[in-house]
């Protein structure tokens, strides 16, 4: 179905632009003058997490270019491309985030809520497109901090082809409300479009409780800024229920036909018919992640790593060193880059699911929040459950750990019976381990630069634009000067467009 859905859409918007100045003579009787709403509720779920035309574009200069070397999950030798293991800046792929989603998604999340509102049946797609809304605009304000929010995408329909940088303060206030309404909003009585839903498949159930996880990953984030509005969502999105199993984990699932479009994005970045970043030894695993993996004797990394050779053996796994240049990793050994771990061939199939938050991730965070005391329960069994489901979530990825090795992984790496400082670092090294595994660095560098785990030491390469300092924020696209006038007010506001300049929640 998901082929089908993208294969007409590919046909839709090519017979769109081939009647575009000839309309009037020269109409398509077999063209459908309008796309049917669960057609593009299907094209808006696919662009959250890549983009047509140049599948994975922005999921390669964003997550694994500047987050997962930054996050010293992966690390290149090719520092004048993999910008993000050395701190440097280059345009086209510090902005790619902001220059794909605004005229891709945003637009078309848009103009989805607005389809979706003329009908009231259509209530769940709404929920459903504010929902995706709030993923790809929070994903963009944790990126770069102020940016176009409540007038992104509505150019077409208010004539604003400038919009104004909101403060990310008032993003995050709006960002909640819409959680908590398109949440409530949705109705298992009403019309759900389970074959367009790529997430759930219409479950609505589980749709809420996506929604509800997601309003406490961003309640937790406003922790140092905020406490109290920090407590109040959170305690709120855990009352209204949160994800409670692996196949709540919101993923977005894609066929494996070898269509750019319709595969998962981190993977067509992989694999050899997409960039091939990984078999042409581009990007490996980083010797931070690789370190800690082995040293917890952690079950996932027989799954995600190998050398090419093939050996997947554990203790054979060596992480390529963090902020090395080919004439550093020379001196060090092995000097051959070739003998580095890599992901291995089961992380890239084109039909793996693309993970925007787990079920994992849900319970370290229910963790946190039970153990700040903003909200009752047990800390130890909510980090448990987070961890036991954090590594056998990989199995989604073509592995096969079984329950016992998750718990024996455990029992070797227990919760803490001490002070909170030891409960948080417990809790944040899990949710590291869990979305670097899941290739989802960017949600891995957000909560870092909240909460400052796991402790990463910096790396102070020569040139670099931090002062040797972990970036704190990709700066923005540069096509925005001298266009949108309103960036100007953004700087004035946030403060310089440099990669250490603090984001509102991160103090």
């Amino acid at each position: 179905m998901l082929r089908k859905i993208v294969l007409f859409l590919a046909f839709v918007f090519s017979l769109n632009s081939c009647t575009e100045d000839f309309e009037s003579i020269n109409v398509n009787p077999n063209a459908p003058s309008q796309v049917p709403i669960d057609y593009l509720l299907a094209q808006a779920t696919l662009q959250i997490t890549g983009e047509g035309g140049d599948p994975g574009y922005r999921s390669w200069r964003t997550n694994f270019i500047y987050a997962s070397t930054m996050m010293q999950q992966m690390s290149s030798i090719e520092v004048n491309f993999y910008r993000g293991t050395v701190y440097t800046f280059q345009g086209d792929l510090s902005s790619a985030w902001f220059e794909r989603a605004y005229p891709n998604s945003i637009k078309n999340l848009v103009n989805l809520i607005e389809v979706a509102k003329k009908d009231a049946k259509n209530v769940n797609i709404l929920s459903m497109g504010r929902i995706l809304r709030v993923i790809e605009l929070g994903l963009l304000t944790d990126i770069y901090g102020d940016v176009p929010y409540s007038e992104a995408g509505y150019g077409a329909l208010t004539g604003i082809f400038s919009p104004k940088y909101d403060p990310q303060k008032d993003i995050y206030a709006d960002i909640l409300k819409e959680l908590e309404a398109a949440g409530s909003a949705m109705s298992a009585a009403s019309y759900m479009p389970a074959k367009s839903d790529f997430i759930f498949a219409g479950d609505v159930n589980k749709w809420k409780r996506a929604a509800n996880s997601l309003m406490l990953r961003f309640a937790m984030r406003m922790q140092k800024v905020d406490p109290a509005g920090a407590q109040a969502w959170a305690k709120k999105a855990i009352d209204r229920g949160l994800m409670n199993a692996n196949d709540n984990s919101f993923s977005v699932k894609f066929e494996n036909t070898g269509s750019g479009n319709n595969a998962n994005p981190n993977s067509w970045n992989m694999t050899p018919q997409g960039r091939g970043i990984v078999t042409a030894d581009n990007i490996q695993w980083g010797k931070t992640f690789i370190d800690l993996m082995k040293a917890r004797k952690d079950p996932r990394l027989a799954v995600i790593s190998t050398l090419k050779s093939g050996d997947k053996t554990p203790e054979n796994q060596i992480g390529l060193p963090i902020g090395h240049d080919a004439a550093m990793l020379a001196k060090v050994t092995p000097a051959d880059r070739t003998l580095y771990s890599r992901p291995a061939p089961n992380m890239y199939a084109l039909n793996n699911p693309q993970f925007v938050m787990t079920f994992a991730e849900s319970e370290l965070l229910r963790a946190e929040a039970i153990e700040r005391g903003w909200a009752t329960g047990s800390g130890k069994e909510a980090y448990d459950a987070g961890v036991i489901s954090g590594v056998t979530q990989v199995n989604s990825y073509g592995g096969a750990i079984s329950s016992a090795a998750a718990q024996a992984y455990l029992a070797a790496n227990p919760y803490p019976s001490t002070t909170l400082d030891a409960k948080l670092e417990a809790i944040h090294t899990e949710h590291w381990l869990m979305n670097g595994s899941l290739l989802n660095h960017i949600e891995s560098w957000s909560n870092w630069r909240r909460t400052g785990l796991p402790k990463l030491t910096p790396v102070n390469y020569p040139g670099n634009e931090t002062n040797g300092q972990i970036p704190r924020r990709l700066r923005y696209s540069q096509g925005e000067y001298g266009v949108n006038p309103n960036i100007d007010v953004a700087n004035g506001r946030q403060g310089a467009d440099l990669f250490t300049t603090k984001i509102w929640w991160d103090k």
